[in-house]
């Protein structure tokens, strides 16, 4: 694992993943998908209209905390998909997978198989 960069974001997809532009050395910058480390939100292509629901309201929710100051990046590693790193993240000082845990958006998550979010 990596220590801790500033990231601004470009994008977000879904309610756990979004693109940043992050600077690691002085006029290096790199652009990566982030997840966030140690949650699970419903999907965009869900399996069922109700996730797919959810999965909006989440991303919403997502681009909305990112907004809300200094985004910042820890604990960074490589995550199992290519293209991607898993992080820590928190904006504004806060942490954003608290955040979306406490708001229901998103549930804890440490590997392995994932539950459903169809009724």
């Amino acid at each position: 694992m990596i220590g801790a960069f500033a990231a601004l974001v470009l994008s977000v997809y879904d309610g756990d993943t979004f693109t940043a532009r992050i600077p690691v050395w002085e006029n290096v910058e790199v652009i990566t998908a982030v997840r966030i480390r140690g949650i699970d939100t419903p999907e965009i292509k869900g399996k069922c209209p109700a996730e797919r629901e959810r999965a909006i309201v989440a991303r919403e929710r997502l681009r909305a905390l990112l907004a809300t100051g200094s985004v910042e990046l820890r604990d960074v590693s490589p995550d199992k998909y290519a293209g991607r790193v898993d992080a820590s993240v928190t904006a504004g000082g806060k942490e954003i997978s608290a955040i979306l845990i406490a708001e229901g958006l998103a549930r804890p998550y440490a590997g392995g198989t994932r539950q459903g979010w169809c009724p």
